[in-house]
């Protein structure tokens, strides 16, 4: 159980990837739910504009998992306008990895949590969950969005899916930019958790039994002050 969290996936995986291959499931199936749009859209544009097969988003997250060996049959994408709750659940069911892509957090936890009620089924998944961005983030039971990452241009916290339960903060998309970085440690102070920089060229590998974190490439740590 296995959770990978990533600012850009296409970056990240390159860092990563002997440490996934060690940690792959057998015969890997992949369920992807690339659901964080910036606007509401519907089934047709979403396979056939959004994420179409062979275009620059399906591609940018296929080429990444068929660098770890996972061949593109063994993919599923699932559509939330014309896929049953009960067709995404067997999905679910039948898959040991998911993929979170990144884009808009709310549109996506909106989509998990109302639209099609699969929230219980993503928070209890026991396979390996792979998250770029707004898909790493939601990860978390409580998430933050810096004012340049936000959709709405401020700062604010947010649910997630609490697939993690609240064991530390990320942020994504991190810039070496003193005012930024201490913007963080502000949020480590003002919660008393620790607060993990993912640069783009970072990534985190948290062990979801043991509660072991691996870290990668550029991750920036800061902790609270007492």
């Amino acid at each position: 159980m296995y959770s990978i969290l990533f600012s850009r996936i296409e970056i990240g995986m390159n860092i990563v990837k002997d440490r996934m291959l060690e940690i792959l499931p057998k015969n890997p199936k992949v369920a992807i739910f690339p659901w964080a749009f910036p606007v509401e859209i519907d089934a047709d544009k979403l396979d056939n504009d959004f994420f179409k097969k062979g275009e620059r988003r399906y591609n940018r997250y296929i080429n990444e998992l068929k660098k770890i060996g996972i061949e593109e049959s063994n993919i599923t994408v699932c559509n939330c306008y014309s896929d049953s709750k009960e067709k995404l659940k067997n999905i679910i069911k039948e898959s040991n990895i998911l993929l979170l892509p990144g884009g808009n957090p709310e549109m996506f936890f909106k989509k998990v949590l109302h639209d099609t009620e699969i929230f219980y089924d993503i928070k209890y998944f026991d396979g390996l969950i792979i998250g770029e961005s707004a898909g790493a983030e939601l990860q978390l039971k409580r998430y933050f969005i810096t004012a340049k990452n936000n959709f709405y241009k401020y700062f604010a916290f947010y649910d997630g899916f609490g697939i993690l339960d609240d064991p530390f903060y990320i942020d994504v998309h991190t810039i070496n930019n003193k005012r930024y970085l201490d913007s963080l440690q502000k949020v480590s102070n003002d919660t008393q958790k620790k607060v993990y920089a993912i640069f783009d060229n970072g990534a985190l590998i948290y062990n979801r039994i043991n509660k072991k974190l691996e870290i990668f490439g550029n991750v920036k740590e800061f902790n609270p002050n007492k």
